[in-house]
């Protein structure tokens, strides 16, 4: 690999629990905690609150990617882009609550996500690649 193709290597971040998607058959991410944790847990005000005030952030300023939704995509991942900064940084606000409710949440990163069927300025979705 030349110097030029590792300097534009982009490494994409996804936050992700260990419970597998019964249609992807891959980690659930972050906002279905979030959804999960709403439903299942009793979660104190204030942190309700502070989950409420950063997806109201996220709902408002990320866009919910369609294709997520199409045939044939049930296998896509949302990954986010190095740069979207106040994305990553509330959406780790986020996990730090999860936490407390014992909820295993991890960061991955992969310069490789697969092949990419949306992308913005903050994120991608991508397929895997089978293996």
């Amino acid at each position: 690999m030349t110097m030029r193709e590792q300097e534009s290597k982009v490494t994409y971040i996804r936050f992700q629990t260990r419970v597998q998607d019964a249609y992807s058959h891959r980690p659930t991410g972050v906002f279905m905690a979030v959804n999960a944790l709403r439903e299942f847990n009793e979660v104190a005000p204030y942190h309700m609150e502070e989950l409420e005030r950063h997806l109201s952030w996220l709902k408002m300023h990320l866009k919910s990617p369609p294709e997520l939704k199409y045939d044939g995509n049930e296998r896509a991942l949302s990954w986010f882009h190095p740069r979207a900064k106040e994305p990553i940084k509330r959406v780790r606000a986020m996990v730090e609550i999860l936490r407390e409710y014992g909820v295993v949440i991890d960061q991955v990163s992969t310069d490789c996500p697969g092949y990419v069927v949306y992308e913005d300025g903050w994120q991608i979705v991508a397929k895997p690649f089978r293996r």
